[in-house]
C-alpha cells in the first residue's frame, strides 16, 4: 500500500510553484479553465508516465543521470525562458486570438525537459522504488497514486488563474499579471541554470 509519507511528498511536490503550476495559473487566467483542463490533464499524465519510466528504470537512469543531467537542465531553462516570453506576450493586446494553451500531448511531453518534474519522479523511484518481486503491481499503485494526487494538486493552480480571470479584466492588469509569472517563470529558469553550471564547474 502507499504509505503517508508517499502521499505527503507527491502532494507538497504538485501542489508548490513550479514550472507546471506557474503555467497552468497563467493559462486559466488567459483562456480559463475549460480550455486549460486538457493541459491540466496532460501534465499529470506526463508526470505519472515519467514516474512509471523512473520506477521501471532507475539503475539505468541513475547511471546515465550524470550524462544527461547538465543537457537536460540546460535545454529545459532554455525552454522555460521561451515560455517565459510566451506568457508575457500573452498579456499584450490584440495577442490573445493567436495564444492558445498547451494541449494534453504538449502538456505531457514537457515534463520531459521540465526540471522540478524529474526531480520528482527520481526521488519517487528512489525512495519508493518496489521490492524486485513486486515491481509490476507495485509500480502500477505508484502510478496511479501518483496521478490520482498530482491531478487535485495541479488542478488548484489551473482553477486559482480561472477564478483570477474575472479580475483581471482591465488590461493593464492582465499584463502585469502576466509579467509576473513570466519573471517568476525565467527567474526559476535562470536560477536552476546557474546552479547546475556552479555544481559542474565548481
Amino acid at each position: 500500500m502507499l504509505d503517508s509519507a508517499f502521499i505527503s511528498y507527491v502532494t507538497v511536490m504538485s501542489i508548490t510553484p513550479g514550472p507546471n503550476n506557474l503555467l497552468l495559473a497563467a493559462s486559466g487566467v488567459n483562456f480559463g479553465l475549460r480550455k486549460t483542463v486538457p493541459m491540466m490533464l496532460g501534465v499529470t499524465f506526463g508526470s505519472a508516465f515519467q514516474c512509471a519510466l523512473t520506477t521501471t528504470l532507475l539503475a539505468l537512469v541513475l547511471s546515465w543521470a550524470t550524462v544527461i543531467r547538465l543537457p537536460l537542465v540546460t535545454i529545459g531553462c532554455a525552454y522555460l525562458l521561451w515560455l517565459s516570453w510566451k506568457i508575457y506576450m500573452s498579456g499584450a493586446p490584440g495577442s490573445k486570438e493567436k495564444q492558445q494553451p498547451m494541449s494534453f500531448i504538449q502538456a505531457s511531453l514537457f515534463q520531459a525537459i521540465n526540471p522540478k518534474a524529474w526531480l520528482m519522479s527520481i526521488n519517487v523511484a528512489i525512495l519508493f522504488t518496489p521490492r524486485p518481486g513486486e515491481m509490476l503491481s507495485h509500480t502500477l499503485l505508484l502510478v496511479t497514486g501518483f496521478a490520482l494526487l498530482n491531478l487535485p494538486c495541479v488542478g488548484v493552480w489551473a482553477i486559482m488563474g480561472d477564478r483570477l480571470r474575472h479580475a483581471l479584466t482591465v488590461n493593464w492588469k492582465l499584463r502585469l499579471f502576466n509579467g509576473l509569472m513570466a519573471g517568476l517563470m525565467a527567474t526559476t529558469a535562470l536560477w536552476l541554470l546557474v546552479d547546475e553550471w556552479m555544481a559542474v564547474y565548481q
